[in-house]
């Protein structure tokens, strides 16, 4: 049997016109029909290919290539019978969506005017080899940038192709770290994995704090068990600068300023070690450097860090008594404090807790992260990652963070000429907004997009080309929230002209002339060899099996407790507080340098938040339905800066800072501090007024640990609109 991984970064996991036809009942059991043919009646196994915990599993019906049903399913006891709004009424919000690309299509106006007419995929794909070629020939291959990330989590339509591809002819690798690298960095430099408590141990727990996380909105099938523990008698504490739909349920908000959870969780180790509340015994045998954490914590005392956090002293001091004194405890974390320059020492220093309290002793304690590494152990990943055998390893990189300083970047040698965006929208998800569309809008540079509508990015593309959807491609769906496997068969073919990104770049290297038979494996293929594993967590799965019941939990013991007796995958075997190797050694609060002039002008602390509800980060923000559910883009201001400012509640104002400016509605509430302001992201720009969203008042830096994006590192500055 080929290899499998036995660890997986973050990084690598990342790396991987319907008019005639309509959905009905889709959320009701299929009804007989007399006369019908069972010939032409399919039910499929399916999940959810959005960048979510949840990863929730379905099944699909139709007759004569129409679905007739569309359902959670039934069956897999994480999903339980339930999707989210964003996902209920997914086939007619997406593949047979009335706006939905049915063609290859070719810009004839403007870059940015959304102009095209449609094209042949023979033509199409004839003058994007044309053109690749060239630049092939005279810049060389890193002039070529793939631009893509996790619109789709399916191992298969995701980078498995393209991946190869890009590295054959050699394109600029893309470093996809803006979400979830910063977060994996921290808790990897403490406790050298991500994987702690399981979503669902998450019952036994009694003392439960959910830091920069809102499942009720985001996570929403841990969110039942989270209750299930409370009628068991947990306490839920909720750490968040903005008073979120979970946080409203909490039995206690905490609410410090946004970018200060390093110092807040340094403050609680050093309470906790002052008043001897720590597990020695747990310290001693399963831990190194309490003597350097030790000494390093006495600079955030609970005076001292009242002033960074705008928190009460007692607060912080009751927060690291009833943590250290309940069992079990549990601290839940995923991405929301990594967005920040800190937010690598966030995640190290918030990891550092259940092991000085020795809560990893005790089933339903320790700290809840991530569970992509077991499907990296489980999964031929090597086999699925061909392109790692094949890439040049000294080509360079590029953040595509920064996508917006590379696409403008004038001595950048060879510059990028060539972008090809798919599983993405950069024109609304990344930081620096107006200085991407200034790269996107360069007319000697082409832009290839595949995707099933019109996105921001795509009304700058040179062409576009029809993506399929869940319900007509093959895929291999993992969670890096949950333990289940999933399946993903399609129910119909292709819609109109619509192929699988996988078919796309296989027609491209054929176009290209290119010969060698990595670039033409079959996706089932691709999904098959993935699954040649002898791992213990997949003992008897098959493609077969896995087609017939569409989901597998992994084979992982009832009582996972990894760290109950230390093995911690560092170096040292041990939980580490202190590591001379790493920079800094023992995670420190270092806040973003501001000059006054700048805190004059921009006084307001910017927070961009995924708070919507009907949208995951910009997919499904153009399905008129959805838009209407979640209202015009809102901004949250304090009344006391609302006051000094002479905003009301529901007037029209602007924010701006020197990146750009974006019109909202004022909600004044206290759903943040004062001197902090909050706005949704995922809104796409040419359909709000203004023509901006969210990212176009946020930063491009980049955190201190995993090269992930500082989005909260803005200022900002309201007014009303006049």
């Amino acid at each position: 049997m080929p290899p499998f991984k036995k660890n997986i970064s973050r990084r690598k996991f990342i790396d991987l016109g319907v008019q005639g036809s309509t959905a009905i009942g889709l959320s009701l059991p299929i009804i007989a029909t007399t006369g019908c043919n069972s010939q032409n009646i399919k039910t499929t196994h399916g999940a959810c290919y959005h960048d979510c915990p949840d990863t929730c599993s379905w099944t699909a019906t139709a007759v004569d290539n129409k679905i007739t049903e569309f359902r959670a399913s039934q069956d897999n006891p994480y999903t339980n019978g339930k999707l989210c709004a964003k996902m209920n009424n997914f086939p007619n919000d997406v593949t047979f969506h009335p706006d939905r690309i049915l063609t290859p299509l070719k810009r004839v106006g403007k870059k940015g005017s959304g102009e095209f007419e449609p094209i042949s995929w023979k033509q199409a794909m004839n003058e994007v080899a044309v053109r690749l070629k060239k630049t092939l020939a005279k810049e060389g291959g890193e002039a070529v940038l793939p631009y893509s990330y996790a619109g789709t989590e399916g191992l298969v339509q995701r980078n498995s192709i393209s991946g190869r591809f890009f590295a054959h002819i050699g394109a600029s690798k893309l470093e996809r770290t803006i979400c979830g690298n910063a977060a994996v960095a921290g808790v990897m430099t403490t406790n050298g994995q991500t994987t702690g408590v399981l979503p669902e141990d998450i019952i036994h727990s009694r003392y439960i704090i959910l830091w920069g996380t809102n499942p009720v909105t985001s996570n929403q099938h841990l969110w039942p068990l989270i209750q299930q523990a409370r009628e068991d008698g947990a306490k839920l504490v909720v750490i968040d600068p903005y008073q979120s739909a979970t946080a409203v349920e909490a039995d206690w908000h905490i609410q410090p300023t946004p970018g200060t959870d390093t110092a807040l969780a340094l403050a609680m180790i050093n309470v906790i070690i002052a008043e001897d509340l720590q597990d020695q015994d747990y310290v001693d045998q399963y831990t190194v450097g309490i003597k350097e954490l030790k000494k390093h914590v006495e600079q955030y005392d609970i005076e001292a860090v009242s002033k960074i956090t705008g928190l009460k002293e007692e607060t912080i001091q009751t927060l690291a008594r009833e943590y250290a004194s309940a069992s079990p405890a549990l601290i839940r974390v995923l991405i929301g404090m990594e967005h920040q320059l800190n937010g690598g020492s966030a995640f190290s220093a918030v990891a550092m807790l259940p092991s000085l309290t020795g809560a990893w002793r005790h089933f339903g304690g320790g700290l809840m992260h991530m569970t992509y590494e077991l499907f990296g152990q489980a999964l031929n990943w090597e086999r699925l990652e061909l392109e790692k055998t094949i890439a040049n390893q000294d080509i360079r990189s590029i953040s595509m963070i920064q996508i917006g300083r590379a696409l403008n970047d004038s001595s950048l040698s060879p510059a990028i000429n060539a972008l090809f965006v798919y599983n993405s929208n950069p024109a609304v998800i990344a930081p620096n907004q107006n200085l991407v569309v200034k790269g996107l809008e360069r007319e000697d540079l082409m832009t290839v997009v595949l995707d099933h509508f019109i996105t921001d990015t795509a009304r700058y593309a040179d062409y576009v080309f029809p993506a399929t959807s869940q319900l007509e491609h093959w895929d291999l769906l993992t969670s890096w929230g949950q333990t289940y496997l999933n399946i993903n068969e399609p129910t119909i073919p292709p819609v109109g002209e619509a192929k699988p990104n996988t078919e796309f770049f296989r027609l491209l290297a054929n176009e290209m002339s290119f010969t060698e038979d990595y670039l033409y494996e079959s996706d089932l293929s691709i999904l098959k060899k993935t699954l040649e594993t002898d791992h213990e967590y997949l003992n008897g799965v098959t493609f077969d099996t896995l087609r017939k019941n569409g989901w597998v939990k992994l084979n992982i013991p009832d009582q996972w407790m990894p760290h109950a007796k230390g093995n911690f995958k560092t170096s040292s075997g041990k939980c580490e507080f202190y590591n001379a190797s790493n920079e800094p050694p023992i995670p420190e609060y270092r806040p973003k340098a501001y000059s006054r002039e700048e805190l004059s002008t921009f006084p307001l602390k910017l927070l961009t938040i995924k708070s919507t509800k009907n949208f995951l980060n910009s997919s499904h923000a153009n399905v008129k339905e959805l838009m209407d559910k979640e209202g015009q883009p809102v901004l949250d201001i304090h009344p006391e800066d609302a006051k000094l400012r002479e905003i009301v509640d529901g007037a029209e104002v602007k924010a701006y800072n020197k990146n750009g400016e974006v019109l909202l509605t004022a909600k004044v509430r206290s759903k943040v501090n004062q001197g902090v302001v909050s706005m949704p992201q995922g809104y796409w720009s040419s359909l709000v007024k203004g023509g901006s969203t969210a990212n176009a008042l946020t930063s491009d830096l980049l955190t201190d640990k995993g090269r992930g994006g500082a989005l909260q590192e803005a200022r900002v500055e309201v007014t009303l609109l006049t």
